[in-house]
């Protein structure tokens, strides 16, 4: 049962990996046996070849941080479809990802906000654009602690972000129509 599961488990991955760009990439759950214990008899791995002709390996001996975040994403929203979870939380989950990449993680993680809350800690524009509410949560201490901020401060970010840095008249609200439209 726990092998039929595996496969089912490893398609349903598989078809949310190639939603996200990752079109070639081949994905399957390994069982090997090992001696009985506390946990069973089976050891399960997460294999990966993410480029034609490559065999199949441990994705925590393989995987870039592009692709493990993809991987993650398809995997939490895969088990969550199981688990009834109301609430996602993506750390970075766009990490090492550019491009029309990070575009399918934006529309995908925008498809998942349509049933579920999703809280996402993000530097790309493509996911942040796709938020109905936005915080800025800078580094740097404020009474020893770190600080959030929203209002027109979160707006501005974007601008920020596409930029890659200040906005000139972002202080005097210039850019603000713009960025609330991202």
């Amino acid at each position: 049962a726990r092998k039929a599961a595996g496969e089912t488990l490893s398609q349903a991955i598989l078809t949310e990996l190639q939603q996200l760009d990752m079109g070639k990439i081949r994905f399957q759950v390994d069982f090997a046996e090992k001696p009985l214990d506390a946990t069973g008899m089976d050891q399960v791995r997460f294999l990966m070849s993410a480029n034609l002709g490559e065999e199949l390996k441990p994705i925590n001996k393989i995987a870039s941080g592009g692709e493990l975040a993809r991987i993650m994403l398809a995997m939490k929203n895969v088990l969550s479809e199981q688990d009834h979870v109301a609430t996602m939380v993506f750390d970075e989950v766009d990490t090492g990802v550019s491009g029309r990449a990070a575009q399918k993680v934006a529309e995908k993680m925008a498809r998942i906000s349509r049933h579920k809350q999703v809280l996402c800690v993000t530097h790309l524009p493509q996911l942040a654009a796709m938020a109905d509410t936005h915080f800025s949560v800078e580094k740097g201490e404020a009474n020893g602690r770190r600080q959030p901020r929203d209002g027109d401060h979160a707006a501005g970010c974007g601008g920020v972000a596409v930029s890659g840095g200040e906005i000139p008249g972002r202080d005097i609200g210039i850019n603000l129509p713009y960025e609330r439209d991202l």
